[in-house]
């Protein structure tokens, strides 16, 4: 073949990808009318009702969006405050104790105890006492105590300050 035929044969294939080019990013939605809206939740609500997900596809996205509108619309709010915004049905589905057993109890340098929980918890008593020893196995109930902090009570009775680390 001649180079000038085989420069030829180059132009009209480059024409043609830049025309493959340009009716790709035409139809990608560049020219659709959700492209136009400004606010980002309007304009995902109108993809997503131009373009519905598929119905596999809705579980696990919408899911992840929600609770992320969610954390946002209850960012700075304790304790309190979230439990009088939640409906009745998911107060009764968030506990305000737990029961546990002690697994293991350790010590740290600063002599605060941590206490690793048959459930795979880990908390952190924040006061230094000599009261309320734990041995493993001793049945143990983590409750709400006042200002968003915990309680961890033994089978005594005797409730010690708690935070939990894991």
């Amino acid at each position: 073949m001649s180079i000038p035929l085989l420069h030829g044969i180059a132009s009209v294939l480059v024409a043609l990808a830049m025309t493959t080019a340009a009716m790709a990013a035409e139809s990608s939605g560049a020219s659709h009318s959700c492209a136009m809206v400004v606010e980002p939740n309007e304009r995902l609500a109108c993809y997503d009702t131009a373009f519905p997900p598929a119905s596999d596809a809705r579980s696990g996205a919408i899911d992840v969006a929600a609770e992320r509108a969610k954390a946002l619309r209850e960012f700075g709010l304790n304790k309190v405050q979230l439990s009088v915004r939640e409906p009745e049905r998911m107060r009764d589905i968030t506990p305000d104790r737990i029961e546990a057993k002690v697994a293991r109890v350790s010590a740290r340098a600063t002599g605060e105890r941590v206490v690793t929980l048959d459930n795979d918890q880990i908390w952190l008593l924040t006061e230094v006492r000599s009261k309320g020893q734990l041995r493993s196995g001793d049945p143990i109930v983590v409750r709400t105590a006042a200002l968003g902090t915990y309680m961890l009570v033994t089978a005594k009775g005797i409730a010690l300050r708690a935070r939990r680390i894991k």
